[in-house]
């Protein structure tokens, strides 16, 4: 039978570094989101509180979306090739949230594959973890729901209240992006207990929702105009697609995660079961949302190309591929899978 979150926060407690000087260091994946970033903080500034020094690793600065959160600096560490080596060596646990390997960290892979000492708490039912201090729940919709619930376990057991005002939003924030303000499938009847608990605790649910899912540019409504405009149907109408590439970027001088929601919408046309925006980045690397209804596992099918996530959200990458052609083996990848099922 798998251990309860009481038993594991026990484990984990008892697995933090004993010398107080290393670095419990905390892992989300690359490309933040409001879910992975807001558990990371949540971990790291609670654990500052019970006399440990903990940081965030984040290869790259918190984007402009998510600066509502006022995060301190004092909590982030950011990696480049400088400092690596500096930040190893004060290293004395990799707690891994959101994500439970290293390949989704991007420039932080190395720090956390290095590490001595590993924890992972993750709710994708893609996760498989390669440490025996895991908590993996795939029902959960968000990974901040975990980590509250751990969190309250070290509040009963040292007597000690971590979760402040503060730390309840960050948590909140986590809920509110992965649950889709409460509207996902993934939402449980648990999802609410926990955010009527964080509200008692000072979160703030209207802000939160304003800044994760209304607020917005002219750059932003450009960018979503053109990839409305550039989206495709295929097998009858069940598989919408659209790209984003660099000169469209340019163009509309869209700031970094305007793209956010664009695969949502084409996921609520109602013939569409699987929906995919696919991206160029800079460095040559094509990005790829996935989001389904009933009919489609975006899981499943996310790991075709190596890829993983939940059962109606999930994420792949390609290389050495132009967005044409990656688009094109897309569709026919989820044309095949379609007929499978």
């Amino acid at each position: 039978m798998p251990e309860t979150m009481s038993e594991f926060s026990k484990r984990v407690f008892a697995y933090l570094p004993s010398d107080k000087e290393k670095e419990i260091q905390v892992f989300p994946h690359a490309r933040v989101d409001g879910d992975c970033i807001g558990t990371a903080v949540a971990l790291a500034a609670s654990l500052e509180k019970l006399g440990y020094t903990s940081r965030v690793i984040l290869e790259c600065e918190i984007p402009p979306r998510l600066s509502f959160m006022n995060i301190p600096d004092e909590l982030l560490t950011i990696v480049s090739s400088d400092n690596e080596e500096e930040i190893f060596a004060r290293q004395g646990l990799a707690f891994a949230v959101d994500c439970s390997e290293g390949s989704r960290m991007g420039a932080c892979e190395a720090l956390f594959e290095r590490a001595e000492k590993k924890v992972v708490v993750d709710h994708h039912v893609s996760s498989a973890p390669k440490t025996d201090y895991a908590y993996v729940d795939g029902k959960s919709a968000s990974c901040a729901e975990l980590m509250y619930m751990l969190l309250k376990e070290w509040e009963d057991a040292t007597g000690k209240a971590l979760v402040d005002q503060a730390i309840a939003d960050y948590l909140m924030v986590g809920i509110q992006s992965d649950s889709g303000k409460f509207s996902y499938e993934n939402t449980r009847a648990s999802s609410f207990r926990i955010a009527a608990e964080l509200m008692e605790r000072g979160a703030n649910v209207t802000d939160n929702a304003y800044h994760l899912f209304d607020e917005t540019c002219e750059g932003k409504v450009r960018l979503h105009g053109m990839a409305m405009a550039a989206m495709e149907l295929h097998c009858d109408g069940r598989i919408a697609i659209t790209k984003i590439t660099l000169d469209m970027m340019e163009k509309t001088n869209a700031p970094e995660g305007a793209a956010d929601g664009i695969v949502n919408v084409l996921r609520d046309i109602d013939t569409v079961l699987a929906a995919f925006v696919v991206r160029e980045n800079e460095n040559g690397e094509l990005r790829v949302n996935c989001r389904t209804k009933v009919g489609f596992d975006a899981a499943d099918f996310a790991q075709i190309f190596g890829g993983g996530g939940h059962h109606r959200a999930a994420g792949f990458s390609g290389k050495n591929t132009d967005i044409d052609s990656f688009a094109g083996r897309i569709i026919e990848e989820a044309t095949s899978y379609l007929e499978k099922t």
